[in-house]
């Protein structure tokens, strides 16, 4: 078994169990692993909820990027397997965590839910207070996190950076690097970039296949 190399504090009684979630369009940027990274640190197993999964989910005042299609690029197939060749690569056993869809809309959601099991929720804006709600609503433990932004991160420039690009796999890796894209998780967002199956999203917001795959030169 792979050790993780998430710390753990020394005197820290970890919970059997916690649940971290996002949309993660795509996974990770350095904000995003902080969070994630929290999860870990609190509990034996981490349940990863891909919000939005199938990008069917509705539109919400409070968070009204969140359903736009030209912000979901990824599917959940894809967004999941980058977080294991993420998770992976940090150490972290397959043993630790698991990946699963959840429309945060859709009540039904919330009723798979393991009730004994706290969800992780960090509080920063008027959307993530609602998730609060949401769970809470919905009989669910929450944990709230207070954990303002470390890095001035865009996850619409890391989308803008990809669909843009037209230098080589080389530069586009440091430009997502520099605008706080998790280093570790480059390789599986290429693998996903230069996969056939792969579509971009316009800024019409109508799909289009990748005129030429990724190259290295």
């Amino acid at each position: 078994m792979k050790q993780s190399n998430i710390p753990h504090e020394a005197n820290l009684t970890l919970l059997p169990a916690i649940t971290i979630h996002g949309r993660f369009q795509p996974p990770v940027h350095v904000n995003h692993w902080r969070y994630i990274n929290e999860g870990f640190k609190r509990a034996q197993h981490v349940t990863i909820l891909i919000t939005n999964p199938f990008n069917t989910e509705g539109y919400d005042s409070a968070a009204s990027w969140r359903s736009d299609p030209a912000n979901n690029p990824f599917s959940f197939e894809e967004r999941a397997f980058m977080f294991r060749k993420l998770l992976d690569t940090t150490g972290i056993d397959s043993s630790r965590y698991e990946i699963k869809p959840f429309n945060i809309k859709d009540s039904r959601s919330f009723d798979d839910l393991d009730p004994t099991t706290p969800n992780l929720v960090n509080v920063y804006s008027e959307w993530s207070e609602k998730k609060v709600a949401l769970f809470a609503e919905h009989g669910l433990k929450v944990i709230k996190l207070d954990m303002p932004k470390h890095v001035p991160v865009s996850g619409t420039l890391i989308r803008e950076i990809i669909s843009t690009h037209e230098g080589t796999v080389d530069s586009l890796s440091t430009r997502l690097v520099s605008a706080g894209f998790m280093p570790d998780a480059v390789p599986g967002l290429l693998h996903v970039l230069d996969s056939q199956h792969w579509q971009e999203f316009d800024k019409n917001n109508q799909k289009k296949v990748i005129h030429q795959r990724l190259g290295s030169n």
